[in-house]
């Protein structure tokens, strides 16, 4: 291989990357200020949290630790507790999957039975290759896809019958929340309910989305690249001190190094969001709203939440089964620079999902949802228009709801 010739190309596919209006619903961007050390030297240092003399002593083992960036990181764990009214917060896991991993090893057993949300439903296509991988058994909850939500009688009786020892809700399509309290009550208080709030995370934080840990949940688990606009890592929050715990044990064995740079990246973000998340979640939500209006007004078949609106959340499902072929539908957006994501769980209709989490940060508002609605329908109607969007995407360089501004 030429490395300068496929490196030359990787720095082409990184500017083309720049051009793109990026819809998707389960990325972000973040800030400069974020982003200041993922080429830091300190990505090559393992990181351990130390005092005053920045010397790590673990009797097996002595190193020299980051007093800086432990003062940092401690800062964002005692903001993410505020913010999400827990009272252990883990920021160490690798990616949402591990944090998924972590929370599943760390409460139960192997041959322990854990209800999660069936594909089709919504749920994660990845947990039920997880749960089997590690020896748990596995059985989906039922839900009720006309109100969007668990059916929670048949949910519990099943839960009860299977004696299953945890609720592991694990969403990836879903505009609204769910019933949390009444599955909680249905359940009983033995039952460890863990909720993986990866889409969501960002918009919790910032006070606007259902928050599990008051409505009945054990623990919040995430990766942290979409609402809550980190790098891509995970995390982990704990409702209840002592089996938080029990739990970090478990979770801080099955790893080395929680990548330092990764660790100040994430850290910066959601002490970004505790200054300026309740604004971004709140305009995150409108404009998921807005631009849910503006493809209504232009014929499209859209889903709703069970509140009524297009969505409680930054993900929005536009029905596209009646406008042609999906992967030539697809193609047509990927050529005129728009990326998003064509899906088909929940009721078997094909449907384009939108997340308005990236456009958000980037300072788009109303006006630009329609304009975007515009784009996409003038797209699917065989218009060419990727120097429009070339041009409408540069007229937002900045990432907003940052300490851009401050450093």
């Amino acid at each position: 291989m030429n490395i300068k010739n496929q490196l030359d190309r990787i720095k082409d596919e990184e500017k083309r990357n720049a051009h793109v209006l990026h819809l998707t619903a389960n990325e972000s961007q973040m800030s400069e200020t974020a982003r200041m050390f993922l080429g830091s030297k300190l990505s090559e240092r393992y990181y351990a949290s130390v005092g005053s003399d920045s010397i790590a002593d673990f009797d097996f083992l002595t190193m020299v630790g980051l007093k800086e960036t432990t003062k940092l990181i401690i800062a964002a764990e005692e903001a993410a507790k505020e913010m999400l009214g827990a009272s252990i917060v883990n920021l160490n896991c690798l990616s949402g999957i591990h944090a998924m991993m972590c929370a599943i090893l760390s409460t139960t057993d192997p041959e322990d039975t854990v209800m999660t949300l069936d594909p089709i439903d919504g749920g994660h296509f990845a947990t039920t290759g997880i749960l089997q991988h590690v020896g748990r058994k596995n059985l989906y909850a039922v839900f009720d896809k006309s109100k969007l939500d668990f059916d929670t009688e048949k949910t519990a009786k099943l839960f009860h019958s299977a004696r299953a020892k945890a609720l592991y809700i694990d969403p990836m399509y879903y505009i609204n929340p769910y019933n949390l309290r009444e599955l909680r009550k249905a359940l009983g208080e033995k039952a460890i309910i863990i909720y993986d709030a990866s889409h969501t995370m960002g918009l919790i934080m910032g006070q606007t989305f259902q928050n599990p840990l008051k409505e009945g949940a054990n623990i919040i688990c995430a990766n942290t690249h979409k609402t809550l606009p980190g790098p891509h890592k995970g995390m982990i929050a704990f409702r209840d001190k002592q089996f938080g715990e029990k739990a970090n044990a478990i979770v801080n064995a099955c790893l080395s190094s929680a990548h330092t740079h990764h660790l100040i990246a994430l850290a910066t973000t959601i002490l970004e969001l505790k200054e300026f998340g309740e604004s971004y979640a709140h305009q995150v939500i409108s404009n998921a709203n807005c631009i849910g209006q503006a493809f209504s007004d232009l014929g499209y078949d859209m889903r709703r939440a069970n509140t009524g609106r297009f969505s409680e959340n930054h993900q929005v499902h536009i029905f596209i089964d009646d406008k042609g072929d999906r992967l030539n539908l697809y193609k047509k957006l990927v050529v005129n620079n728009i990326s998003t994501n064509f899906i088909k769980p929940v009721g078997e209709r094909l449907y384009m999902r939108l997340g308005t989490q990236e456009i958000t940060r980037r300072g788009m508002k109303e006006k630009e949802m329609k304009q975007i609605a515009s784009f996409v329908d003038r797209i699917f109607r065989n218009d060419s228009i990727k120097e429009e969007i070339v041009a409408f995407n540069k007229q937002f360089p900045n990432i907003l709801y940052s300490f851009d501004k401050q450093v």
